[in-house]
């Protein structure tokens, strides 16, 4: 099998993006689930996006990094970071993939913008018509869908895009929601302008993924009694962050509790400048997890979210969490979970948590339980990796089932090829087997995509190796 790639990258520094961070964790799982797998990444240059091969697992035998310009490069990226593929992306698909005379099964596409132009591309490079099964399935991977209470802060988006978006995933070969959140807006939102029935048609199957987070990597342990209230991430506007120190204001006067930010960004002189604050502007990851390990509290205050990593880092890490009572937080706490509160009631809430705190620690302990269980990467690698599984062994199953006579060909050429055997090879090979001398894709009625199936079907993997594909007994691979 194999699967391109194409996370949306919206910060400079790629390896700071939470997507692209879900991302490599659903291609570790596959690729240890699946010795056949063959990754292919679609990302910006490294010297533009600041990130290493081996953080997208690049440094694998089976995972290809293509590397190409986005559509308005990095000095438009916060506006252009979703919306389609530039000349340069094309290209290297091209290049890369089917110039070698490799395929896709999948595509994992993240760009709300520009569906339309890759399929396109796509299919301009497979027979279509000849196949007997489709091709490759187009999967909109559905990352913070954009509705009217989250575009409102944005000065390039409005109903034009969310409908837009809906459109193209609602038609897309599949849909990966990441947040439970998103499916229930598309359920809602899109039947305003599509017919019910489609809507209907596109849950049918779709995937709520999740957003992976390792509580491994973290030390839940926690303090005696709380001393340093920890807020981290940026400071947008949704996160209310007047009111975050509004809060750490209070604790500092009722119980003597310290502040500390985190932010990747800078942060303004008006949230550095109490005495009771210590600030880490610019902090990397280092400093980051440095203050997970001395913090004890935090507050989440935000008006929404895509299945939040750094607030359930921090409880991972012993912070006991104080969070708004949103749907988004709902999904990624336990029923009955007790420290939840409107944004109003927060203040009395992590007061609260302060003067109970046994009862805070056990409730946040139950948490990372939670988390622990529904967002681990074995879990959230394991529902992305089924669904593709699921498309290929259908069309498997669909190929077989009806199969042409090309798949008699290529039975008796594998029976007089070396294993494995590439599938240019074999095609040249079955020359041998069909009644005018030509290999089976010189008709017009026969595709390479074809000849794939008809592999799979008489018990054949691809390999997983880079470059052209090589085919080799499941059992041997």
């Amino acid at each position: 099998m194999r699967v391109l790639v194409v996370p949306e990258v919206y910060r400079a520094d790629a390896g700071a993006c939470g997507t692209l961070r879900d991302a490599a964790t659903w291609v570790r799982a596959w690729l240890d689930r699946d010795p056949t797998l063959h990754v292919y990444w679609l990302l910006p240059p490294r010297g533009e996006a600041g990130y290493d091969p081996e953080d997208v697992l690049a440094d694998r035998r089976r995972v290809t990094l293509l590397e190409a310009r986005t559509l308005g490069g990095v000095e438009d990226r916060e506006v252009l970071t979703d919306c389609g593929y530039s000349t340069a992306q094309l290209a290297v698909l091209r290049d890369e993939i089917f110039a070698e005379g490799a395929y896709l099964d999948a595509v994992v596409d993240q760009l709300r913008g520009g569906r339309f132009a890759l399929y396109e591309w796509l299919l301009d490079h497979v027979e279509q018509w000849a196949a007997s099964v489709r091709p490759f399935d187009v999967i909109a991977n559905v990352h913070d869908l954009q509705v009217p209470f989250k575009y409102r802060y944005c000065s390039h988006r409005n109903d034009f895009q969310m409908v837009h978006e809906m459109c193209a995933a609602a038609f897309a070969d599949g849909r990966w929601f990441t947040a439970g959140v998103d499916r229930r807006q598309f359920r809602e939102r899109a039947t305003e302008f599509l017919d019910s029935g489609a809507v209907e048609d596109a849950l049918e199957d779709a995937v709520t993924t999740g957003s992976p987070i390792r509580v491994g990597r973290f030390e839940e342990s926690y303090a005696a009694e709380p001393r340093t209230i920890h807020l981290a991430g940026s400071l947008w506007d949704k996160k209310n962050a007047d009111r975050l120190l509004a809060i750490g204001e209070r604790l500092h006067e009722e119980f003597g509790i310290e502040t500390a930010l985190t932010s990747m960004e800078s942060i303004p002189d008006c949230y550095r400048g109490p005495e009771w604050v210590r600030a880490f502007p610019n902090a990397d990851r280092g400093t980051y997890e440095r203050i997970l390990r001395e913090g004890d509290l935090t507050v989440c205050a935000s008006e929404y979210e895509t299945m939040a990593r750094t607030w359930f880092e921090q409880a991972a890490s012993g912070q006991v969490l104080v969070a708004r009572d949103e749907p988004w937080v709902r999904e990624c706490v336990p029923d009955g979970y007790r420290l939840l509160a409107d944004l109003d009631g927060l203040a009395d809430r992590a007061a609260w948590a302060v003067e109970n705190w046994a009862a805070a620690v056990a409730a946040n302990r139950r948490l990372v339980d939670h988390v622990r269980e529904t967002r681990s990467p074995d879990a959230v690698g394991g529902r992305t990796y089924a669904d593709l599984r699921r498309r290929v062994e259908s069309k498997r199953d669909a190929y077989e089932s009806d199969a042409g006579p090309e798949r008699e060909a290529v039975a008796a050429a594998l029976d007089e090829a070396e294993e494995p055997v590439s599938l240019d090879a074999l095609v040249e090979r079955t020359v041998a087997f069909t009644d005018d001398g030509r290999p089976v894709t010189a008709n017009p009625d026969v595709a390479r995509t074809d000849v794939r199936y008809a592999l799979r079907s008489l018990g054949y993997a691809d390999t997983g190796d880079p470059g052209t594909p090589t085919f080799a007994p499941v059992g041997d691979v």
